[in-house]
């Protein structure tokens, strides 16, 4: 009775911190979802997914209008589910996103516990819950955290399916999740856990543990051929088979072996990658290596190695994009956090550790004392919270400072998770509002649909867009754009269209047409780390017309702007003329 109340006790307490865990995460990656301008490919998954709710059309993705097969049909699914519930707004669409990313953190501990133990599995649960990457792609809206999900949770069935006492349920649920990664993001959401599964086999084979029988491996392949395939399956039917070939042989192939728009980096691009994506825990990746290259703990050895077998075909593609990492991260958050589970550290160890508290401390300082990345004020919060944010930092630092003067392992973890978790909730619920409201995107919005409410056909025409307006164009106004750069030969054709202009085009091109505004702006770019570790860079951004409107409010605007202008060259006249006499006056 005592022992079995003691592991009630146990698992009540794990449960608990579970939950703790997944509230902590729920606080970084809810607040603020739908503030956010729209980042990376996160347009065309919501663009498709709004089309889905409002044309009813669930089986092919569309994006501008046009079909849409750069990726399966489930992410689009989930997220016009959302937009059904709350609204086609992109804090519904991220919200499938985000409740993947707390997916993904259960998932994590859960395969951590059965490989480590409870309290590897919890402290690898919070590193990752703390790792940036994981808290900023699971704000987006994109398929990558969806399938580091099914990735995930295929790994845990893996070390269920291959360990002493498989159950009936593993293999086919192995084959259910591995369909669903399939159905979310092609072959390689089979092609990254199937690479643990193999690594799994072989430990199962030296241990002398029999493998799944012939009948469970049907089994599952009976439950992934329809998950994973009936899709593209009605696809073809419907469609032909030019949607395939494009998604298995363009967007899987290309992307693999030729050249495509992202095929620009080395060989070693992942590694760098993750020593800024994976802070602040990625300088302590080198200790969880030599730990399990030295111990004779099979689990951390099978971790580390599943995560570098990921790293092979990644690193190999000619396609790198630094968000292919995320199914990497549950494995090294593990390893990671099986140090801090782990006792006795060695010296030098416990030396990197400290070093690391007291570089985060220093960091912190430099943003107190004003050294560190900096905006201008327009694009930062009200004064009080900078002030708040100024004296989390600072006692952040402190708090960084005895950890590193009071060294213990779980300690360590406890101060840079808690000092990463209230710099990445301040971010999230102060200062990327901020920044979103201090970006035209929405003024121009309201000025473009006034604009088409009388000239429906116009088109948006812009060479560049470092603003990302036409983004927001195209989800808010459903209006799609046209990427052209021979400014002069749309500016001074018969076609209606609307300019989005920078102040070199202004200059040229902008003088021939109407104007409508002019907004000053921060590059898009501004919020990534290398975008906050460079001088801010604000300029101009400027909309123009090449027809006559009939908006009574642009009409009114178009008034006020004539009577600034006119008293602006009357003052000029007048100053000029007291100018010239006073110098015509006698000495």
């Amino acid at each position: 009775d005592d022992a079995r109340r003691s592991a009630k006790g146990r698992l009540g307490k794990g449960r608990g911190a579970l939950a703790g865990l997944l509230l902590l995460a729920a606080a970084l990656l809810l607040p603020g979802l739908g503030a956010a301008p729209f980042e990376r490919a996160e347009i065309y998954f919501l663009d498709a997914a709004r089309a889905m709710v409002e044309s009813g059309d669930w089986l092919v993705p569309r994006y501008g209008g046009e079909p849409f097969f750069d990726k399966p049909a489930l992410a689009y699914w989930l997220m016009a589910a959302s937009m059904n519930v709350f609204g086609a707004t992109a804090a519904a669409g991220r919200l499938v996103s985000a409740l993947a990313a707390l997916g993904v953190l259960g998932a994590t501990v859960w395969l951590g516990g059965l490989l480590l133990g409870r309290r590897s599995a919890l402290c690898g649960g919070l590193v990752l819950a703390t790792t940036l990457a994981f808290v900023s792609f699971g704000r987006l809206a994109m398929s990558d955290m969806l399938m580091t999900l099914w990735t995930t949770l295929a790994a845990a069935l893996g070390v269920i399916a291959f360990g002493a006492a498989p159950g009936a349920l593993a293999m086919p649920a192995l084959g259910a999740v591995l369909g669903l990664g399939f159905l979310t993001k092609g072959p390689v959401a089979v092609l990254l856990p199937g690479l643990g599964l193999v690594l799994l086999a072989v430990q199962a084979r030296r241990a002398q543990r029999p493998w799944p029988t012939p009948r469970a491996l049907l089994l599952a392949a009976a439950v992934f051929l329809p998950v994973a395939l009936g899709w593209f399956g009605v696809v073809a039917h419907r469609l032909g088979s030019e949607p395939l070939r494009y998604f298995f042989l363009s967007e899987n192939l290309e992307r693999f072996a030729g050249a495509t728009y992202d095929s620009e980096q080395p060989p070693w691009y992942y590694l760098t990658a993750y020593l800024a994506l994976g802070l602040p825990w990625s300088p302590l990746l080198p200790l969880a290596v030599r730990r399990a290259w030295r111990g004779t703990a099979p689990p951390l050895r099978f971790l580390l190695g599943w995560a570098f077998l990921m790293a092979v075909p990644l690193s190999l593609s000619r396609g790198k994009i630094d968000y292919y990492l995320l199914p990497l991260l549950p494995p090294l958050g593990l390893a990671i956090g099986h140090l801090f589970a782990c006792e006795p550290w060695r010296a030098w160890e416990r030396h990197v550790a400290r070093g690391l508290l007291v570089a985060a401390a220093a960091a912190l300082l430099l943003i107190v004392l004003g050294r560190g990345p900096t905006l201008p004020r327009e694009w930062l919060p009200a004064a009080p919270v900078l002030a708040l944010a100024a004296g989390v930092a600072a006692g952040g630092a402190a708090l960084c400072l005895w950890g590193a003067a009071r060294w213990r392992p779980v300690r360590t973890l406890g101060v840079l998770a808690g000092v990463t978790a209230a710099l990445i909730f301040g971010l999230a619920t102060f200062f990327v509002p901020a920044f979103a409201a201090g970006q035209p995107q929405q003024a121009l919005l309201g000025e473009v649909r006034e604009e088409l409410r009388y000239r429906p056909e116009a088109a948006l025409v812009l060479c560049g867009d470092p603003a990302r307006v036409q983004r927001a164009v195209l989800f808010e106004a459903r209006r799609g754009s046209q990427e052209r750069c021979d400014l002069w030969a749309a500016a001074t054709d018969d076609a209606p269209a609307l300019f989005l202009l920078d102040a070199d085009e202004q200059q040229s091109v902008g003088r021939t047409l109407r104007g409508i505004s002019a907004h000053r702006y921060l590059p898009a770019d501004t919020l990534t780390l290398r975008g906050l570790l460079a001088p801010p860079r604000p300029a101009w951004l400027y909309l123009g017309a090449n027809f006559a409107t009939e908006s009574p409010v642009a009409l009114r605007k178009e008034g006020r702007e004539y009577r600034k202008a006119v008293l602006a060259r009357r003052a000029a006249r007048q100053a000029r003329e007291r100018r010239a006499a006073r110098e015509g006056e006698p000495r």
